[in-house]
């Protein structure tokens, strides 16, 4: 098992899975910060109105974070996480637009999602 471990460790890893890996830990960061800070002002305010939406934001960026940090280390269940989740984001901004934050998110999400697609990041993750 450590043989495996330190051939990991020798592993190169190419520059678009890193920025798509720092992408996906940005915005997972992002849900956590935001759930955690809502969640806590919520409280001092005493007001508890939109605690639930809090809590499910917070919910959100776990599994983000979880799996572009899987596909990051080059995990094939990260790869599968990642584009399920870049999926998810992506069809989310298009039936529910509201503002222009979920609008950019989505495009970015769009990006993401076919650039993880190519052959050249997807070769990684499932060599033939």
């Amino acid at each position: 098992m450590s043989k495996d471990i330190e051939e990991k460790k020798d592993v190169h890893i190419p520059t678009p899975i890193k920025i798509l890996g720092w992408f996906g830990i940005i915005i997972g960061a992002m849900y956590l910060i935001y759930g955690i800070v809502s969640i806590v002002l919520s409280f001092l305010d005493r007001t508890y109105a939109d605690f639930e939406q809090n809590v499910i934001i917070l919910i959100y960026g776990i599994p983000i974070m979880a799996v572009s940090v899987g596909f990051k280390n080059l995990q094939k269940w990260g790869w599968i996480g990642y584009t399920a989740v870049l999926a998810l984001i992506v069809l989310l901004s298009i039936f529910g637009h509201k503002d222009a934050y979920g609008i950019v998110l989505g495009v970015l999400s769009m990006a993401a999602l076919v650039w993880i697609l190519t052959p050249a990041v997807r070769k990684h993750y499932f060599p033939a």
